[in-house]
């Protein structure tokens, strides 16, 4: 409400100026001076209402400015209280927001240990990978070394394919084994290539026993006897001939 501009308009006091002289000669002397009494008191009153017109008007005026003021307030504790709504809302989504990274930061330790885990483990893995390494390069044949290699130099056997019963020998193969030109035993060659060529002979082979020392007596004149000895021992010779053709053969050796 604004304040009203007629607080301020003073009372003027017309009332004429008022003195003894001018007072009718049958008042008495007392009543003189109650009227002249009166005249000033109410010179007296109208200022004092002139001045608390004055006042109100102030105060009213005063009033506005704090009722402005108050406006003003009211409206800045409305925007504060709002803003302060937001930062409810924000502090409790930050909450939450917390909530969920320490969650992770939790979850983010325990895979940290985790791999920690796994590393030790790896790092121990690593460390026997580089001891078996070590060994293998100091214990291997190579393919493409040029100096001598050797393999098996003490003890045990070397051991190809499946052997069911393993002997003391240094080489052991189970099934078959190709060489390209010979088998040697101490630097002589005991083994050599197939020979092609040969036709085989037909007949019975002899596998028997037989006296290589078996002489034949043969006089001036042969006799009948004497022949069929030779010739039986001649016949037994070529079948021990044919038995160890068959076993060549047998082996590989000859065709």
């Amino acid at each position: 409400m604004a304040a009203d501009d007629g607080l301020k308009v003073p009372v003027v006091v017309s009332a004429l100026g008022i003195n003894a002289a001018s007072l009718p000669a049958v008042f008495s002397q007392a009543y003189q001076y109650y009227v002249l009494s009166q005249s000033t008191d109410f010179v007296n009153v109208a200022g004092k209402a002139n001045e608390a017109g004055q006042g109100a008007y102030d105060a009213q005026v005063k009033n506005d400015e704090q009722d402005v003021e108050l406006a003003d307030h009211e409206q800045r504790i409305t925007a504060n209280t709002a803003a302060i709504g937001l930062l409810e809302v924000r502090l409790t989504t930050a909450e939450g927001k917390i909530i969920v990274l320490r969650s992770d930061v939790d979850y983010l330790l325990d895979e940290v240990i985790d791999i920690q885990a796994e590393l030790v483990n790896v790092d121990g893995r690593l460390d026997t990978a580089e001891s078996d390494i070590d060994n293998l390069q100091a214990d291997y044949v190579s393919k493409s070394a040029i100096a001598n290699q050797i393999v098996q130099a003490g003890g045990g056997s070397l051991i190809a394919g499946t052997v069911a019963t393993p002997t003391g020998d240094k080489l052991q193969v189970g099934g078959s084994t190709n060489v390209s030109v010979s088998y040697k035993v101490a630097g002589t060659q005991v083994l050599g290539a197939r020979q092609a060529g040969w036709t085989a002979a037909t007949g019975t082979a002899y596998k028997g026993a037989f006296n290589a020392d078996t002489t034949y007596s043969v006089g001036v004149i042969f006799d009948i006897l004497q022949i069929q000895a030779i010739a039986a021992g001649l016949t037994q010779a070529r079948q021990r001939i044919k038995a160890l053709e068959d076993m060549a053969r047998t082996h590989g050796l000859i065709n």
